[in-house]
């Protein structure tokens, strides 16, 4: 391999991994991983109105179920699934899956359940039936009670968000393969628009869907560049507009780089 090929693989190196970090990074924020404890927190206020007594038939071990309810750290909605529970919050499904370190398509083929829309839905817009709460919370049960039989009974609050945090990663990771092109793709949009910003140029955004024009707000402009798939382009005040290609050439480059490494 020449200097020039090591030169080249060495930059493709830099930039596959810079790539990786803010994939990473955006990718935890739409998951809204943080969001979990905080919300389940809130849940736990009216904890005493959903029943155990059928725990065992959603697949809770007896010994894992009796330590968590020994345990003062700990709530039983904050480790085990109660089927109604995450049919009147069906985002929370994703919380469950991560706690039992399941990914969407092993979900997918062990109970027939497509999880990735219902999670993705902060507008809970896809409802569970019955029969999938029930299939989901047995399967997440199961695996949680084994978790908990295998700590020897001693898992604390702050493993459980080890667990969710690092479940939730191996989840980026198996995507970010896939994902390398249109991540190349979202970097370089953001950097075109902060460019603007800096220059004095930005206007306004402009939306893929529908007419409307979004003015540029400095206080907005974070959310915006964090959502940047949803534009296609920016209007500046010199009377021009950047319109970003949806090129598939583009991300067909980038993948074929990426195998160089």
């Amino acid at each position: 391999m020449t200097s020039d090929q090591d030169s080249l693989l060495a930059e493709t190196q830099r930039i596959n991994y810079r790539l990786r970090s803010t994939f990473f990074y955006r990718k935890l924020k739409e998951y809204s991983t943080l969001s979990f404890p905080l919300r389940i927190s809130e849940l736990a206020q009216v904890e005493h109105l959903y029943s155990w007594s059928g725990c065992t038939d959603w697949g809770i071990g007896e010994d894992a179920f009796a330590y968590v309810c020994g345990n003062e750290n700990l709530q039983l909605i904050e480790v085990f699934c109660h089927p109604r529970l995450i049919r009147e919050h069906s985002t929370l499904v994703a919380y469950y899956r991560n706690i039992a370190v399941l990914s969407q398509k092993a979900v997918r083929n062990l109970v027939n359940v497509d999880v990735k829309r219902v999670e993705t839905n902060g507008e809970n817009r896809y409802p569970l039936t019955e029969n999938q709460a029930w299939q989901l919370a047995h399967l997440f049960n199961e695996h949680i009670s084994l978790i908990i039989d295998s700590s020897i009974e001693s898992l604390t609050k702050e493993e459980l968000h080890g667990i969710l945090l690092t479940s939730t990663g191996a989840q980026i990771d198996g995507s970010w393969r896939n994902a390398i092109g249109e991540e190349a793709e979202k970097v370089v949009q953001r950097l075109l628009v902060k460019e603007a910003k800096e220059r004095d140029l930005l206007v306004a955004l402009i939306p893929r869907i529908g007419t409307a024009i979004e003015l540029y707000d400095p206080e907005k402009l974070e959310e915006q560049l964090g959502n940047i798939e949803f534009y296609r382009g920016v209007m500046l005040s010199n009377h021009t507009s950047i319109l970003f290609p949806v090129s598939q050439i583009f991300h067909y480059l980038i993948i074929k780089v990426q195998r160089l490494v």
